[in-house]
């Protein structure tokens, strides 16, 4: 208690000394008035060892003296200091040497309540000092497993009757809380059966943890998790702590994909060299037989001819084939560049029908082609386009069941130029639909029946790419048929190029006769244009101005409208993009008519929705082949 005192501070300790003094004092006086102050002096000798410890030696000594004259003022003859009896004065004597013994001991005190109280201070600096260390420890462990941005936790495990039933978090940085969807701190202590990151398996988690918890080693595996964002996939590290486990994990599913990829492209890749291998070997078995034949003696020229045919058409469909491979390495080079014109896109469908109409005949396909009323031209590659569209085509004669339906339609808005081909054939199941542009893909598994290499779709796709433009594909499922779209964008659509005069045949002398509006605010050569389609067998209406143009469309239907641009009020781009913007005229052939020829001039037509630019003077035959043209279009 002694020692616990001395380690007060001096306010207190002053406060102690000053109790127990006036304790002392009015004990003494009690005692005076009963035993006439004969040695109540000795009293003061229970407070030397407590006043030495609280103040120190020299008080000490100060009490001491003072309980002396004390007592020597007590005794007789009372109220003088003078002790002449020999019994009083082996009493003070004895009362010297104990108080003098009580101080030496209370100075003892003093110094072993000091050490003590600096052992105790420096313990009590030491446990703050190592409370202060865990703690940052603790801070720089959660600053460094949150700043890796890698997912880790701590679980420990619950042992039910001698076994671990179960696992709970202990620990979880940012990273991990963030899967959860929750605060960690809702997560903690929670069971890993309730509380778990989204799709993961709890009985799976216990599985390959709980060996980990009951001794030492490592463990690492992948985990499968379907969730919100699809099929993903985790690698988990984890390792023996104590009787707990630690663990990191890992987002891979960029890494599983990769190797599920490469996997089924070297699928894809056996595949190929068995289809390429069976589709060599078509036409090289009758090329071989054809050699024989050549060789037999007595040889018919009927015979001959039909040799001759046949290899020409076996050597084609191997060109073919050649073709499709070459082309594909050209683009995975970046070494196929395309030849880009203004072409009509009437021809380019032309040319890819006759590609593929041996097939739809010998299919016996009902054919439907849908073009728009008003003529295309597109900025393109006719021959690489036109290729896209016959392998389309083939594809939907090939996968149709003969007597089938395959229809090819053309659209146009402002956004972009549309391309379908629809059949009512085998259709794509859905999950193959993901895939169908693949190298080496197969629309039907039973490639071998249905011929080809598995490459015309990627080729396609990649084709329609370096135009700028998409190759889309859609089905309701099997036996449901499909449709493959080619969207262009709307600025590969171009005006016409100018028909070579000397290419243009002289204007028949029978024409169709069609409804022409002129407008033209040049009265003389408005009525001589008219009076020259008039001679045509044309019927044709004739206004000045552009607001009489909107006006008479209200209540006459022209086939063609020849427009001049230079127009009073109203221009003649006005007029246009208002008769665009009409449902009733939106399809009506505008033909522009200026003198205005710049490429920016054309640009600007283009752009307002004209079919054709002539500019002044106009040539009769290249007018009468666009006005034939554009209405002869279904």
């Amino acid at each position: 208690m002694i020692v616990r005192i001395a380690q007060y501070p001096l306010q207190k300790r002053l406060l102690y000394g000053i109790a127990a003094t006036a304790v002392i004092l009015i004990a003494q006086q009690v005692l005076t008035v009963m035993a006439h102050g004969r040695l109540t002096f000795l009293l003061i000798s229970a407070s030397l060892p407590l006043v030495t410890v609280l103040f120190g030696a020299w008080s000490g000594v100060l009490l001491l003296s003072s309980g002396i004259a004390y007592g020597a003022l007590w005794m007789y003859p009372v109220g003088t200091f003078a002790v002449p009896e020999r019994s009083d004065q082996t009493v003070l004597m004895a009362y010297a040497v104990v108080g003098i013994l009580l101080v030496a001991a209370g100075e003892q005190f003093a110094k072993v309540a000091r050490r003590a109280g600096r052992a105790e201070a420096a313990t009590q600096d030491a446990a703050v000092r190592l409370l202060q260390v865990e703690r940052d420890a603790r801070h720089r462990f959660d600053v460094a497993l949150n700043s890796a941005g890698v997912p880790f936790f701590i679980v420990t495990p619950v042992v039910r009757e001698g076994r671990i039933a179960e696992l709970r978090w202990d620990y979880l940085n940012e990273a991990a809380a963030q899967l959860f969807n929750k605060a960690a701190g809702v997560v903690i202590g929670s069971s890993t059966f309730y509380v778990r990151p989204a799709g993961w398996d709890a009985d799976l988690l216990l599985e390959r943890l709980a060996p980990l918890a009951e001794g030492q080693g490592r463990d690492a595996f992948d985990v499968r998790v379907q969730g919100a964002n699809g099929e993903q996939w985790f690698q988990v590290v984890a390792a023996s702590l104590e009787g707990s486990v630690v663990a990191w994990f890992g987002d891979v599913t960029a890494r599983v994909r990769a190797e599920q990829a490469l996997a089924e492209a070297d699928r894809r890749k056996d595949e190929f060299l068995a289809t390429l291998a069976h589709e060599l070997r078509n036409p090289l078995a009758p090329i071989r037989q054809v050699a024989e034949i050549l060789e037999q003696p007595g040889l018919t020229e009927d015979r001959r001819k039909w040799c001759i045919t046949l290899l020409r058409r076996q050597s084609a469909a191997m060109a073919l084939l050649l073709d499709d491979l070459l082309d594909v390495s050209r683009i995975t080079r970046g070494a196929l560049t395309l030849r880009k014109e203004a072409v009509a896109l009437k021809e380019v469908i032309d040319d890819a029908i006759e590609t593929a109409r041996p097939m739809l005949d010998a299919k016996g396909h009902e054919f439907v082609v849908k073009l728009p009323a008003r003529p295309i031209h597109v900025e393109a590659d006719r021959l690489r386009l036109a290729q896209v569209l016959a392998n389309l085509l083939t594809n939907a004669a090939k996968y149709t069941p003969p007597g089938g339906r395959v229809e090819l339609a053309v659209a146009a808005d402002d956004g972009e130029i549309f391309i379908s081909v629809a059949d009512n054939g085998i259709g794509i199941e859905a999950e193959k639909l993901s895939a169908i542009f693949s190298m080496f893909s197969q629309v039907n598994p039973d490639h071998h029946r249905q011929g080809g290499l598995g490459i015309g779709l990627a080729l396609s796709k990649s084709l329609i790419e370096l135009h700028g433009g998409r190759l889309t594909a859609s089905s309701r499922g099997k036996d449901k048929g499909s449709c493959f779209a080619v969207h262009l964008p709307a600025n590969t659509r171009v005006m016409p190029p100018p028909v070579p005069p000397h290419a243009v045949p002289a204007v028949a002398t029978s024409v169709d006769a069609h409804r022409i509006l002129v407008v033209d605010d040049n009265v003389d050569a408005a009525d001589a244009m008219t009076a020259l389609l008039q001679l045509e067998g044309h019927e044709v209406r004739t206004v000045y101005s552009g607001e009489e143009a909107v006006d008479i469309l209200t209540h006459y239907s022209p086939q063609v409208i020849l427009l001049d641009l230079g127009l009073p009020g109203m221009s003649g781009l006005e007029v246009a993009r208002q008769i665009r913007a009409t449902p009733a005229t939106k399809d009506v052939t505008l033909i522009a008519i200026t003198g205005w020829g710049q490429p920016q001039d054309r640009a600007r037509t283009a752009g307002a929705g004209f079919d054709f630019h002539f500019t002044k003077p106009v040539d009769v035959r290249q007018l009468s082949q666009a006005i034939e043209g554009a209405v002869a279009a279904p």
